[in-house]
């Protein structure tokens, strides 16, 4: 059973210049699979994303609504090509990780949400981005590919998981508020909104933090930094 939450969406998936070659064979990270069930006896399954997930990333994509889509990828302006799919579904689970969320209905499996990271060059600190299908909005998954997101951050070293949020986006930032994301306003663009965390947070969601332990997870001032971005055309 999923607690309910704020609608979510997200702006362009942060991508490396070059992944089709990437994955290693051993490195898929098997400890981030789960399986949950929702109140109507729905099965989901969360795992990282496979090669051959492309055809249903593309439905996913083609599938959510105008909005859900350009938050998603605000400068698209196209259909997805097949290089862009790979790009998105052939990632070496190290440092560029996604994970999908998947369910079956009439014997045909469905992706219903998308998630990902990719860590910086200097690997401190990785940018993530966030996709639900808009029937499954509100029932906790997005909270539940974060934690995801936030426990394969952690394994691997990364010390803060970040996104730039349109101070608009009421629904996105209600959501970072809830899984206990500093919010700060960029100080060159107001128009963002600086969201970001310690994996460690994500992973300790709901228990209470001692007072002594409470600004080290406070927002650091980064210096302004380029957003990563995807233009999906043909």
């Amino acid at each position: 059973m999923f607690p309910k939450l704020a609608r979510m969406n997200l702006h362009d998936a942060p991508l490396p210049e070059d992944t089709s070659d990437a994955p290693l064979a051993g490195c898929y990270p098997t400890a981030l699979i789960d399986v949950r069930i929702t109140t109507d006896q729905r099965r989901l399954v969360l795992r990282p994303i496979l090669p051959q997930d492309d055809h249903l990333l593309a439905a996913l994509i083609n599938r959510v609504s105008p909005l859900t889509r350009s938050r998603r990828f605000p400068s698209a302006r196209a259909a997805v090509s097949v290089d862009q799919l790979t790009r998105l579904t052939c990632v070496d689970q190290r440092r560029h990780l996604a994970v999908v969320v998947t369910t079956h209905h009439e014997g045909q499996e469905h992706l219903v949400a998308e998630g990902r990271y990719v860590v910086n060059h200097e690997g401190d600190g990785a940018e993530f981005t966030l996709m639900v299908d808009d029937a499954w909005q509100r029932l906790g998954v997005a909270t539940w590919v974060l934690e995801a997101l936030g426990q394969a951050a952690e394994a691997r070293g990364v010390d803060w998981l970040w996104c730039d949020v349109p101070a608009g986006n009421d629904a996105m930032l209600a959501l970072m508020r809830h899984c206990r994301f500093g919010c700060v306003v960029d100080r060159i663009d107001p128009r963002i909104v600086r969201a970001e965390t310690r994996p460690r947070v994500l992973q300790a969601r709901g228990r209470r933090l001692l007072p002594s332990t409470r600004l080290r997870w406070m927002p650091r001032w980064w210096p302004r930094t380029p957003r990563l971005s995807v233009v999906i055309s043909n």
